[in-house]
């Protein structure tokens, strides 16, 4: 269930509940694919193990993450956990009424995220930017408000087929920012 810690902006309290850097990079890990909490330590090694089990009982409390599975381990339980995307996504009214310092939050989690998913990914020890296809890069385009909404949705109709898990193919994220020049 959601909580909202400011009733006058539905989902609130999960926007402030996943803003956090480390549970960003959970959040992250877990979309499209459903990890155990060792599974998630290994892939963030830079967090702390205890620190990591306090931050994905946060999201499982908040909503944002659910158990798949359990199973018993060693005297212990194994749980498996996923993403809850509609928790994660913010609706059209929520994006619509967010204030210019939410959207600067938003943002800046957005990008942080991407910094320190790209930073683990350079310093693993597989790292081989040509070879993996590395790309980034920033194209000017010229655009009005509904054409930038109608490309973003052609891109992510794109992308929807790719979010298959099939054999060979390694998990890649793909970010998109649309945003006006202020001087233009």
């Amino acid at each position: 269930m959601k909580t909202n810690a400011d009733p006058a902006r539905p989902g609130a309290g999960i926007v402030e509940t996943v803003l956090h850097p480390v549970r960003l990079r959970i959040v992250h890990a877990l979309v499209d694919r459903e990890l155990t909490a060792r599974q998630l330590s290994a892939e963030l090694e830079d967090i702390p193990q205890a620190s990591l089990y306090r931050h994905v009982g946060r999201l499982v409390d908040a909503g944002v993450l659910r158990v798949t599975r359990e199973e018993r381990v060693r005297g212990g339980t194994q749980r498996t956990y996923t993403v809850v995307e509609s928790a994660v996504t913010l609706s059209p009214r929520d994006f619509t009424t967010a204030s210019t310092d939410d959207h600067q939050r938003y943002f800046a989690a957005f990008v942080g995220a991407l910094v320190a998913g790209f930073e683990q990914y350079l310093h693993s020890t597989t790292a081989t930017p040509t070879r993996d296809g590395l790309v980034y890069q920033q194209i000017p385009v010229w655009l009005t408000p509904a054409e930038s909404r109608k490309l973003a949705a052609t891109i992510t109709d794109l992308l929807t087929p790719l979010r298959a898990r099939t054999g060979g193919k390694r998990r890649t994220t793909f970010a998109m920012v649309l945003h006006p020049d202020p001087a233009t």
